[in-house]
């Protein structure tokens, strides 16, 4: 969704703005509930306009939403806070209703949303306040017909002796013909990519490739990318059959190694991902929520792909590219077998391998580790749920010896005397990903002869792998790691590392009142 501006509009109205920060997943009641101030004024009026009265399906639809101040007296309307990375404004109410009386699904109804900023409207009498809204994010209009469109908002208004105004209009669907679908398609690639109107603007048409939902749509976006067209993927994406999976699985086969890249990350999000919690995260198009691909991979995720998906998998994972080495570990941690197993060691001692320096610049990520790394741990993870062990005496590389800490990581302790052989050995002198793998494989309370090797860790090359020893110091109660955490407070810039050696330190008694440095 857009960002609001921060000025002051014409016209007299006062742009009040103030910033979200709380992350939000909640229903549209409760939404409303925590806005509602005042009560609902006489004089509010709300009217909806559409550019057509008629449209094909997989046009993109802006329904232009009017609230209009018919009435003597002014009055403030309340919006936003309910925008960003989400799919669409939530404090609206949009619904489609055939002629059948029955309701169009709601296209996303995850809810999610991180905030945004809050506006206050002043309306005096005679004014307008205009927002457009793309109705396939609300809406999933699959079928032709005439739909009745009702529009409300909760404006920080609370209902009591009078209502919330709504806004009514009718709108006809048709499916296109193939010719028309093709037009349809021509039409979208000549307008903008996005809306240019500002907050409280009427918006021009903009291009909604996820608008183009229909089958009928394949056959001339498949052509597009084919050439290269990313947008033609976008389209593809959230067409929801068997066909446009083997499409996409064709495509990603392609010779243009940036096309075919583009295809298997589509591909990855339509994929049965075991524990169903992806998103984006290789390059998927937004809006894609949770909600989003469930209903994606139920409705054109195909069995019968699944050897082709393997075969693609490892031939990415063969790859120096680091986003198609992810695209691969992420497909078989959807489909793989324990037979992918040994290509994905390969791969991820390749990636150990890139990994030269050490994080030490206050603003590297030392939250997670760097792809392709990570998707490889993952998939591994799957696999090693699948079945595939490794053998205590017997591993071979460093991508071995960090998956068999890290799979100790949450199991009991007492440890074997070999583990105890395989800290001292690797735990200083591997690279930082094994070496964090080496230090959360510690069970807990924290056995006396690994306080000395915790304590080397406080002062790691890597910041990362130093946040981790912090937080087993911490939880460890024992006031031997108090000094060294105190000299990272003391001297370290970096802000997670900072959060965690000061927690820690308070832990152990030190009493500090936050960060310093």
């Amino acid at each position: 969704m857009r960002e609001y501006s921060l000025s002051l509009l014409a016209g007299g109205f006062l742009l009040l703005l103030l910033l979200l920060v709380d992350p939000c997943s909640a229903d549209q009641s409760s939404m409303w509930d925590g806005n509602a101030k005042k009560p609902v004024p006489s004089g509010a009026k709300v009217t909806l306009e559409l550019d057509h009265r008629e449209y094909f399906l997989g046009e993109n639809v802006l329904v232009h939403f009017t609230l209009e101040n018919t009435g003597t007296d002014p009055f403030e309307a309340n919006f936003g806070g309910d925008y960003r990375g989400a799919t669409r404004a939530l404090r609206f109410k949009l619904t489609a209703t055939d002629e059948s009386g029955h309701l169009a699904e709601d296209p996303d109804p995850s809810g999610m949303c991180f905030g945004g900023f809050v506006s206050s409207r002043k309306l005096n009498p005679g004014d307008k306040f205009v927002e457009s809204l793309p109705l396939m994010r609300y809406c999933r209009i699959l079928q032709p017909g005439r739909y009745t469109i009702r529009v409300t908002h909760d404006f920080g208004w609370t209902e009591g002796e009078r209502k919330r105004p709504v806004g009514e209009t009718t709108v006809v669907f048709r499916m296109p013909t193939p010719a028309e679908a093709e037009a349809v398609v021509a039409t979208m690639e000549k307008l903008p990519a996005n809306a240019n109107n500002t907050f409280g603007e009427r918006s021009q048409n903009y291009a909604d490739f996820t608008c183009l939902c229909q089958p009928i749509y394949l056959p001339p976006l498949l052509q597009r990318a084919a050439k290269g067209n990313h947008d033609a993927l976008e389209g593809i994406c959230r067409i929801e059959t068997p066909t446009a999976t083997a499409a996409l699985m064709g495509l990603a086969t392609n010779s243009d190694p940036k096309l075919a890249l583009a295809a298997a990350q589509t591909l990855t999000l339509r994929l049965p991902d075991p524990a169903l919690d992806s998103t984006n995260g290789f390059g998927g198009f937004a809006p894609f929520t949770k909600q989003v691909r469930r209903e994606l991979v139920k409705n054109s995720w195909d069995s019968n792909l699944t050897s082709q998906v393997r075969s693609l998998a490892t031939n990415l994972l063969a790859r120096p590219d680091s986003d198609e080495t992810s695209a691969g570990a992420f497909m078989l941690k959807a489909v793989g077998t324990t037979n992918e197993a040994p290509a994905v060691v390969a791969a991820m001692d390749r990636a150990l391998d890139s990994l030269v320096n050490p994080r030490r610049d206050p603003k590297d990520d030392i939250l997670d580790l760097p792809q392709p790394l990570r998707e490889l741990i993952n998939a591994m993870n799957v696999l090693h749920g699948k079945g595939y062990t490794l053998q205590e005496g017997a591993l071979n590389g460093e991508a071995q010896i960090l998956l068999y800490f890290n799979w100790l990581g949450d199991q009991p302790g007492p440890r074997s005397d070999q583990w105890l052989e395989m800290v001292k050995a690797f735990g200083p002198n591997s690279r930082y990903p094994t070496r964090m793998a080496v230090l959360n494989s510690i069970p807990k309370p924290l056995p006396g002869n690994c306080v000395e090797f915790v304590k080397s860790r406080l002062a790691d090359d890597d910041l990362g792998v130093c946040r981790t020893a912090c937080s087993i110091a911490g939880m460890s109660g024992n006031k031997v790691f108090l000094q060294p955490l105190l000299d990272i407070v003391a001297t370290e810039q970096q802000e997670w590392l900072l959060r965690e050696a000061t927690d820690a330190a308070n832990k152990l008694g030190a009493g500090l009142s936050g960060p310093i440095g």
